[in-house]
């Protein structure tokens, strides 16, 4: 049996956003990550991610944003050096106003929200018409220059690369048991791990955990479909629009998201194709005619009731960890989560009081119920 000082398990963002952090802060810890399957199977692996710290139709600043986007931009640079490929690319987001009650939430989202210095500004029909020529039907719209689009398999892979090179042992292959005594072993194919912490980042199926199925995440399907076109769209910003378009490469785009909450299984289907098709067609219908669909991907993201991401050690499992529950802004936020949990566990500093477990009443009452016993 090897020995750790940290199991994590799941190889996504936060996955793979929490090792870096723990191994940088201290590079003599001893960490394992646990896929089941490959890094990023699951809905980290989405093919060109828009990173849009404005959220919501009321285009509100995400938590934390200024931190969490020079977080990931850090990484980003850090890890390029471990791939070929561009990892990103920043054109921008727009958020067209397509009709008058987003009009008049994106304007008020200048007034409402502390944007830092230079992210946002608003765009008359024009200068939109200007921006993105083809859009169809805007009455102007907010433009988030700070926005940007990752590829995020290559990204993956390429942390995985620079993790390795930091001392990171990586496992792979399928369903695991974990079980406690002193410390707490991970046992996949007969292969056994220990250590006195374990972090659970496997998203959606983090509830399949025996100690965690009381979470409070709901599944929230999502489709995306990739487009090559006959022009080079790489100039492009990306598109925020009920779902989102946006440049891969010089004559690709991608077009997502279903957001689907009742689905029979994780699989792409002819009717996500359907919906893809029509929101393209609809916002950029003389693209459209020119773009033919050629690959579609889905995936199973995990969010909270209130969309904020949950961080914090189990009511009664001393060493056990979650941190799940980052929706649509996983690229945004999981450095800087990340960060804070690194920090909670190295130097103990307390962890977001905004994403604590507890803000929700089924685990404080669960937590009591434990102390009780």
């Amino acid at each position: 049996m090897e020995k750790f000082d940290v199991i994590v398990i799941g190889g996504g963002l936060a996955g793979l956003a929490t090792a870096a952090q723990l191994i940088e802060k201290n590079k003599k810890l001893r960490i394992l990550v646990h896929e089941a399957r490959e890094v990023g199977q699951g809905a980290s692996g989405v093919p060109g991610a828009m990173v849009n710290p404005a959220t919501g139709q009321r285009a509100r600043i995400a938590w934390n944003a200024e931190s969490c986007m020079h977080m990931l931009e850090e990484r980003l640079k850090r890890v390029s050096a471990y791939t070929d490929e561009k990892l990103w690319t920043r054109n921008g987001v727009l958020r067209p106003a397509i009709d008058e009650a987003l009009s008049e939430n994106f304007r008020n989202a200048l007034k409402r929200s502390r944007w830092p210095k230079g992210w946002v500004e608003w765009l008359q029909p024009d200068a939109v018409s200007g921006l993105v020529p083809r859009l169809k039907d805007q009455s102007g719209g907010l433009f988030i220059r700070k926005g940007m689009v990752v590829q995020t398999p290559e990204y993956l892979n390429a942390c995985v690369r620079y993790l390795q090179e930091q001392g990171v042992q990586f496992q792979y292959g399928g369903p695991y048991q974990l079980e406690r005594e002193r410390n707490w072993t991970l046992t996949s194919f007969k292969k056994q791990a220990t250590a006195p912490t374990v972090i659970l980042t496997a998203g959606y199926k983090s509830r399949e955990n025996k100690y965690w199925n009381e979470l409070p995440l709901n599944s929230v399907k999502g489709q995306l479909a990739i487009y090559e076109c006959q022009e080079n769209v790489s100039d492009l910003p990306a598109i925020s629009a009920y779902g989102y378009i946006a440049p891969i490469s010089r004559n690709r785009l991608v077009v997502g998201s279903t957001y689907e909450h009742h689905f029979h299984d994780e699989n792409p289907d002819d009717q996500g194709a359907g919906l893809l098709d029509q929101k393209l067609n609809e916002l950029l219908p003389d693209l459209y005619t020119k773009c033919r669909r050629i690959g579609q991907w889905s995936g199973i993201r995990a969010t909270t009731p209130d969309r904020i991401p949950l961080v914090g050690e189990h009511y009664s499992e001393k060493g056990l960890y979650i941190f799940a529950g980052l929706g649509s802004k996983g690229l945004l936020y999981s450095e800087c989560i990340a960060a804070g949990l690194a920090e909670h566990l190295i130097r103990g500093e307390k962890l977001p009081k905004e994403l604590s477990l507890f803000r929700f009443s089924k685990l404080r009452d669960l937590r009591e119920q434990a102390a009780e016993e």
